[in-house]
């Protein structure tokens, strides 16, 4: 194995696990200091990678070894391997991952191409948040600007669309919701998962909305409180979460929304357009 296999043995590694974002920034770093990093200590790599010690330790357990020594048994079998036995250390230490990682694209194209799995419960989901009056969205820490994403442009297609992306004030905005004879809601929930989501997604049923969520996994510990669930993987092989895949599945779901009463979505979007000279450069 050469040095860039043994760099991408570690980045197949982390994709495999979820990790934190500290935790992908370490591995980001030890992916620039191969070979060395399988020789160096705890101490040595918290140094380089700007964290703490115990963070290192804990990278170790979540990418499944039982402790810092097995991980790092693990890379010297890698860096060991025939192939780049000898190898002089090319990569500078502490050095960043050059960005892009063909890896990442790899893994986002096939996200978005696991999007067909959604077409068996797309069909329930438009037909939710098509009969709502109002259409309230819901979505906090990570997941606020896909929810305002959606918000932006559905409100140019249809009526009385609302969108709450603060977390202290997420229960009130279902409650809202449901006095003003709101159907259903639309969730994005991504990791990290916030609890003022699952606790608003879990009011919103109680008060009888049909909650559609968009999640990054079927297996979400929430998704049994979800009538409706969207499945969208995202990204995780850069430091943080990429969500290429969510962008998609959430503007084609938008679209099929529209599409359900082509004749107001047309003349909104006229009257939307009769505006576009007054503010577009």
């Amino acid at each position: 194995m050469d040095i860039g296999q043994a760099e991408d043995w570690l980045l197949d590694l982390a994709r495999r696990h979820r990790l934190s974002p500290s935790q992908r920034q370490i591995v980001q770093r030890m992916l620039g200091m191969f070979p060395d990093v399988a020789f160096l200590s705890t101490i040595e790599i918290s140094k380089r990678a700007g964290v703490s010690q115990p963070t290192v330790t804990r990278l170790a357990t979540a990418l499944g070894f039982t402790g810092y020594p097995e991980f790092r048994a693990a890379l010297r079998e890698v860096v060991l391997s025939p192939s780049t036995a000898g190898r002089a250390a090319v990569p500078v230490p502490g050095a960043r991952l050059p960005f892009p990682r063909h890896s990442a694209f790899d893994q986002e194209s096939s996200n978005v191409a696991g999007l067909t799995r959604v077409a068996r419960t797309m069909p329930a989901a438009v037909d939710a948040l098509a009969a709502t009056a109002p259409l309230g969205v819901v979505g906090l820490r990570a997941s606020a600007a896909l929810a305002d994403y959606f918000g932006y442009f559905a409100r140019r297609a249809l009526p009385a669309v609302r969108v709450c992306t603060d977390a202290g004030s997420a229960d009130d905005f279902v409650l809202h919701m449901h006095q003003e004879g709101a159907s259903a809601a639309l969730f994005f929930a991504l990791p990290r998962y916030p609890a003022g989501t699952v606790s608003a997604m879990r009011l919103a049923r109680g008060l009888g909305l049909t909650t559609v969520v968009i999640a990054d996994t079927a297996l979400a510990p929430f998704a049994d409180d979800a009538d409706v669930l969207l499945v969208a993987p995202v990204g995780t092989g850069l430091i943080f979460d990429s969500h290429a895949a969510v962008v998609v599945l959430a503007i084609s779901l938008l679209d099929a929304i529209a599409a359900t009463d082509p004749g107001r979505t047309q003349e909104r979007l006229e009257a939307h357009e009769a505006l576009v000279d007054r503010w577009v450069y």
